[in-house]
């Protein structure tokens, strides 16, 4: 199984030269290329992907810690399971949806967490194009990834020098863990899998240079045990699976660990569920997931 390298400034200089780090841009556009990007819904864009190190999950190595997310991620949880006639009136929605933003409408609606009253610094973004990452080998000769819905941290409420870590140009998301690619319910939800890993892939991008920022930062100051504890953190924090993304069809719900290893960006399928079959275990499913991620977010 895949085991994450711990962030040393050996395995950092790795990390930034298989990431193509060594032609630093952090201030540049997306990406300058003399090439017509490839839309994430394009026939030859699951092959680019490959073809820059991201792997879906045919190819992937499961992470270490797999077996512990997936009994994080597929326990029970205290709320109540809605009721039949709930259940039945989801189950005709989102049948009866036109296209990919009325299914996830209603799966934001009735089955997902929205955060917006138990977090006022967590929050969401709908189909907005991350702009902020700037051209690597990942994502060479591709378009920007654009998640159906995102979840993180609002950069505003974070200290200025936390939000050069924004994933948008104005109004940002920042430290996010979470992504999910909604379909309609005879939509390609193999598509939708390529695209979450993708998504997935950006957000470990954006996870692994914050901690090296955080990192480097730590080891700029004075070499005392409490300075040694913040490098055992966050080397702890590196060697964790937090990125999650989720495919969704809403008849049934897929969710994903992401995690860079050796030049790759895995996307292991930790646990699916029926949302029509077993409705409480595809709900349960999906909310664990945000609510891992969101705590994963809150931590870095």
């Amino acid at each position: 199984t895949g085991q994450p390298l711990p962030l040393t400034r050996k395995n950092l200089a790795r990390l930034n030269t298989l990431n193509g780090d060594s032609k630093r841009k952090e201030d540049s556009a997306y990406f300058e290329s003399e090439t017509m990007p490839i839309s994430t819904t394009a026939s030859e864009f699951q092959q680019q992907a490959y073809e820059n190190g991201i792997l879906d999950p045919t190819a992937s190595r499961p992470p270490h810690d797999l077996d512990a997310l997936r009994r994080h991620l597929t326990k029970r949880r205290r709320s109540i399971p809605p009721s039949g006639l709930a259940h039945q009136q989801f189950c005709e929605e989102i049948s009866y949806s036109y296209n990919e933003a009325e299914a996830s409408d209603i799966m934001r609606t009735e089955i997902m967490v929205n955060y917006r009253h138990l977090d006022q610094r967590y929050s969401r973004s709908i189909s907005r194009t991350i702009t902020q990452i700037p051209q690597r080998d990942f994502n060479r000769n591709l378009s920007p990834p654009q998640p159906d819905l995102m979840e993180g941290l609002k950069a505003s409420f974070l200290s200025p020098g936390l939000r050069t870590y924004a994933l948008h140009s104005d109004r940002s998301l920042a430290l996010c863990h979470f992504a999910t690619e909604f379909k309609r319910t005879d939509g390609n939800l193999a598509q939708a899998v390529y695209q979450a890993a993708y998504d997935g892939a950006v957000l470990v991008y954006a996870r692994n240079h914050a901690l090296a920022g955080a990192r480097a930062k730590a080891l700029e100051g004075t070499r005392d045990h409490a300075a040694a504890a913040l490098v055992a953190a966050i080397d702890r924090a590196a060697g964790e699976t937090a990125v999650l993304t989720c495919a969704t069809d809403g008849t049934i719900v897929e969710v994903f660990a992401h995690y860079f290893e050796r030049g790759k960006y895995h996307q292991c399928r930790v646990a699916n569920e029926s949302l029509l079959a077993y409705p409480n275990r595809g709900r349960e499913l999906l909310r664990n997931a945000q609510d891992y991620a969101r705590r994963k977010s809150h931590e870095l």
